[in-house]
């Protein structure tokens, strides 16, 4: 290394251990870019994290746009890019990178202030997409090209088209979203379908303000099948395959969302994972219309199940990859940036939705990962095994009746509805 970074280094290491930080402090050797840093920025933002740069000048601020996108706050310097970047997002405190006590001061308003942080962390979310998404900025460019047409005679230039990417029904504004899972939540046969007429008549009266999405371990075929036969209102978005796959719903036709897949294609490595998993014989593929490009899908028996062969199996690769059991037969494998709580965060970002005005209903494994953050959890009363220790907080409300009467119940108590 440098002598700098020697320096550096030497310097962190002697301070971690005369604040006994050890357990409390990473220092990687070197980064996946394209995977692993963005789960760090999620992972601090799960965490009620804040994101510091304290460099003594910053050209750009690409780590605060970086950051700011997985909805994670920042403490950073006032000087060069970020001095830009704050003001317009205002997703956190701009700090003079000498001054220790600036920094302590902003630091504590974040981390000791929880409306502060839920404040900082939506509006980054929001305000990246709205000002440092390559939509926004693709738009702003067409702005300024028409602008300078308009200006000229425009003589022998065709009017381009620029196809609106909005399905008609999300014009509207949207500032609430109530996601559900399907099977064990909307509905359950087994119990006659508790709440289903009472919940659909909520569906068809909602306020245009409030979106609703569908999310299920089924495809779209079989999500379309229950929405048919059940009579469902359309929802908005609809959220299948375990989170693999996202369309949208205009009224007649299912739009995918291709956005979503090419955010998922990135070092997933279907075939290998595949082949690696034949060598576990506890687990069963799934038929051919279970699978998709970004999810392999096995049965298993629930006594069977080993955590840590999988990982075996996986070899180093096994962080890249999301194993998702659930109903105590079910296995998925899908791309680690792919989930139900992802397609929510990505969806929310996309169409300017607050996460802390998502409210998500489950029953299984497969919708832990929708109640993390600021989204607010509805547990139904006939929940599996997998969420049986989950109990009442002031994010997730565990229902003590069932299905469709238990999203109901967790409505009335997050006063959506009386």
């Amino acid at each position: 290394m440098p002598e700098s970074e020697k320096d550096v280094l030497t310097d962190l290491l002697l301070l971690m251990d005369k604040y006994d930080l050890y357990g409390k402090m990473a220092i990687p050797k070197k980064h996946d870019v394209e995977n692993e840093v963005s789960i760090i920025y999620r992972y601090a933002a799960e965490k009620r994290g804040v994101f510091v740069n304290l460099a003594l000048h910053e050209n750009f601020g690409l780590t605060v746009i970086e950051s700011a996108s997985s909805g994670l706050p920042v403490v950073v310097t006032k000087n060069g890019g970020p001095s830009e970047i704050i003001p317009v997002c205002q997703n956190g405190e701009l700090v003079d990178p000498q001054d220790e006590n600036q920094i302590k001061k902003a630091l504590r308003n974040i981390l000791t202030d929880e409306n502060q942080w839920k404040y900082y962390s939506n509006n980054g979310a929001i305000n990246i997409q709205k000002h440092y998404s390559w939509l926004s900025h693709v738009n702003q460019y067409v702005e300024l090209v028409n602008e300078n047409l308009s200006l000229s005679s425009g003589a022998g230039i065709k009017k381009l088209h620029y196809p609106n990417i909005n399905v008609d029904r999300l014009k509207r504004k949207i500032d609430h979203l109530l996601v559900s899972d399907i099977d064990g939540t909307l509905i359950e046969p087994k119990l006659n379908n508790p709440g289903l007429k009472e919940l659909k008549a909520y569906l068809v009266n909602r306020t245009g303000k409030m979106a609703f999405a569908m999310a299920s371990g089924r495809n779209l075929t079989l999500v379309k099948k229950i929405i048919n036969e059940e009579q469902f209102p359309l929802p908005d978005f609809i959220i299948c395959s375990v989170g693999t796959e996202i369309y949208y719903t205009n009224g007649k036709d299912y739009i995918l969302d291709k956005g979503w897949a090419k955010f998922l294609a990135g070092r997933w490595k279907r075939e290998d994972i595949v082949n690696r998993l034949k060598e576990v014989k506890w687990i069963q593929l799934q038929e051919e219309n279970a699978q998709n490009p970004y999810k392999i899908s096995y049965y298993y028996e629930k006594e069977h199940y080993n955590h840590e062969e999988l990982i075996r199996v996986l070899g180093t690769g096994w962080y890249k990859v999301n194993i998702i059991p659930s109903h105590g037969q079910f296995l998925d494998f899908i791309p680690k940036r792919a989930s139900k709580g992802n397609a929510i965060k990505f969806l929310c970002r996309k169409w300017a939705i607050p996460l802390s005005n998502v409210i998500a209903a489950g029953d299984s494994g497969n919708d832990i990962d929708m109640f993390r953050g600021p989204v607010k959890g509805i547990i139904v009363g006939n929940r599996s095994a997998e969420l049986a220790e989950y109990e009442t907080t002031k994010s997730i409300y565990v229902a003590k009746t069932n299905a469709s009467e238990g999203i109901l119940e967790g409505l009335k108590h997050y006063k959506i509805i009386k």
